[in-house]
């Protein structure tokens, strides 16, 4: 458990570094080099269309247990999609930049995404990944402290994300564009050399174990894609999950780069400035959101969200210092708290299910609403010229659709350890690959 733990947390850590570095600014960075909202919209659609192209080669690659491929690929995506943006003044660069976005996301967040799972899963089951030996009774506390965990997991993204983002500012306020690209090659091929060790790859390959199955796998849980149904209502919630994930990771980015009057050295300032605040949240929420009643948390956090909506509609640099700043505090702590919460009931559910198929839907249907949904956001922006004005217009559009969130129903309670794992005939079949 340990060693998946640290395993998860060192790439996940590595990877919040490097996004920092660069990724994080790829939105400025459109928008420096003159592209318009139509522009941006249309990088986010083509950048889902190669999330969906490199999802399949990712799967089969876990299948097939590849890990060392799966971690080297994450990577190199990452260094070649610095490497186009770098260099990306042409309008087919920038179509490259854009799949290539989307192979990095697909390779770093489906992986990330399955260590997470595999970290969170009953103490029974890692114990049958590692050994043949039945488990012993004991309280399985790993299964409801997904809260907890992820409280940790966002800390450490919060932390390095920011630190990426202090030295991205300054070397992209230099036009110290070569140094940023040494530094990304070299933290690259150390993170290669250091996760494609046998010690490494045997620990990421746990998951191929523990993916297998769900504590309560549904019988709706083997259908394929297009059909697949729970109660819990995840099919529209994916798909619209991706669309707010690059609203606040893009749009909302590209308003507070105009708040902070188009320099990039105010705009890390302000990104890091959220740094110890949110890392605070962090520190105060992952300990008691496990043993709050989720359902009131999870309402809440999503009406919430909602209203952070309209807050961004209503901000522009014309506003006073003293009503921007406090407010853009208010909305990083109920995007936070947002996030944290709808986390927890995501990575709860997938325990419900195949952990492993249900992590691919979220992957599949979020990115095809992507698609779909930021290539009609391109067609429309053509009859928008002022982008602070079409930002304010969409985020208020959209605050009502936020509440759709409030569709993801509550999980069950989970079972307890001894209905998950029964005998030696189980222990077996979750030590199969999957196939």
């Amino acid at each position: 458990m340990k060693t998946v733990s640290a395993s998860f947390f060192q790439f996940a850590g590595v990877h919040s570094f490097l996004i920092g570095m660069l990724p994080f600014f790829i939105p400025v960075l459109l928008l420096q080099r003159g592209e318009s909202m139509q522009g941006i919209a249309l990088f986010i659609g083509i950048t889902g269309l190669g999330f969906l192209f490199s999802l399949k080669i990712w799967e089969k690659l876990y299948k097939q247990q590849n890990w060392r491929l799966i971690i080297g690929t994450s990577f190199i995506a990452e260094l070649l999609l610095v490497i186009a943006l770098v260099f990306s003044d042409n309008y087919w660069l920038l179509i490259l930049s854009a799949l290539l976005n989307g192979a990095y996301n697909c390779f770093y967040w489906a992986t990330q995404r399955v260590l997470f799972s595999t970290m969170t899963a009953p103490a029974s089951a890692l114990t049958l990944a590692t050994t043949t030996q039945t488990p012993e009774k004991t309280p399985d506390l790993t299964a409801t402290q997904t809260g907890r965990q992820f409280g940790n997991f966002q800390i450490l993204v919060v932390v390095l994300l920011k630190l990426g983002i202090i030295i991205g500012a300054f070397l992209l306020e230099k036009e110290a564009l070569g140094l940023l690209l040494m530094a990304s090659t070299l933290i690259t091929f150390s993170a290669i050399m250091w996760f494609c060790r046998p010690v490494k790859t045997r620990s990421f390959a746990v998951s191929n174990s523990i993916m297998l199955t769900g504590a309560n796998s549904s019988p709706a849980s083997n259908t394929p894609l297009f059909r697949f149904k729970d109660k819990k209502n995840s099919v529209v919630v994916f798909y619209l999950d991706g669309v707010f994930l690059f609203l606040e990771s893009y749009f909302w980015v590209i308003s507070l780069f105009l708040i902070a009057r188009q320099s990039i050295k105010e705009l890390g300032i302000i990104i890091v400035l959220l740094t110890v605040f949110l890392s605070l949240i962090f520190y105060l929420l992952k300990n008691r959101i496990d043993s709050l009643d989720s359902n009131t948390v999870y309402i809440s956090a999503v009406i919430l969200y909602a209203a952070s909506w309209v807050l961004r509609s209503v901000l522009n640099p014309e506003l006073p210092d003293a009503l921007i700043y406090p407010a853009i505090l208010l909305i990083a702590f109920l995007t936070t708290f947002f996030r944290l919460s709808f986390n927890k009931r995501f990575f709860d559910h997938a325990k419900e299910h195949n952990p492993l198929q249900y992590l691919l839907i979220k992957s599949y249907l979020s990115q095809i609403g992507i698609v779909i949904f930021y290539s009609g956001v391109a067609l429309l922006a053509s009859y928008f010229s002022d982008m602070q004005a079409s930002l304010s217009t969409l985020y208020l559009l959209l605050t009502p659709v936020a509440l759709i969130y409030l569709a993801y129903t509550n999980p069950t309670e989970p079972a307890p350890v001894t209905a998950l794992v029964s005998n030696n005939a189980t222990a077996s079949r979750l030590k199969t690959s999957i196939t």
